[in-house]
């Protein structure tokens, strides 16, 4: 999809949403976790996740944030920069849309659109009974 359209189409949406009322989550504002760095893993509460299936968390060690999801009872991170050119992708619905050329990736950042031929970089996750862990 072409810059031009990519916004026509995120703008179209989110004037809609505003019209009829509701909010969607691509015009939702992004959360941002509260974290920890323990043994070099980042860690964060489950309970950041009892409103929402994903958050962001914004390290000034990362080049870009990760994105973090849930489902059902099981988590995937992503850094959140494009393996084209290297722009900072958004969450948009349920994708991550890069904004310089187009590139768009599923939520665990599987390529869907071009020009991007790289799925997102992951991390590895793990959890216990209170807290999520990225390495």
């Amino acid at each position: 999809m072409k810059r031009r359209k990519f916004i026509q189409k995120t703008g179209m949406v989110c004037l809609g949403a505003i019209a009829g009322g509701s909010v969607l989550s691509s015009c939702a504002k992004v959360y941002y976790a509260q974290y920890s760095v323990e043994n070099n893993s980042i860690k964060i509460a489950k309970s950041e996740f009892e409103e929402r299936s994903a958050v962001v968390v914004k390290d000034d060690r990362l080049p870009a944030p990760i994105y973090l999801l849930k489902e059902d009872e099981s988590y995937s991170a992503v850094l959140m920069l494009c393996t084209h050119k290297e722009c900072e992708v958004a969450p948009f619905g349920q994708e991550l849309h890069c904004p310089c050329h187009g590139s768009e990736f599923t939520n665990k950042g599987k390529v869907l659109t071009g020009p991007a031929e790289e799925d997102l970089k992951k991390f590895k996750v793990t959890t216990n009974d209170t807290f999520i862990f990225i390495a």
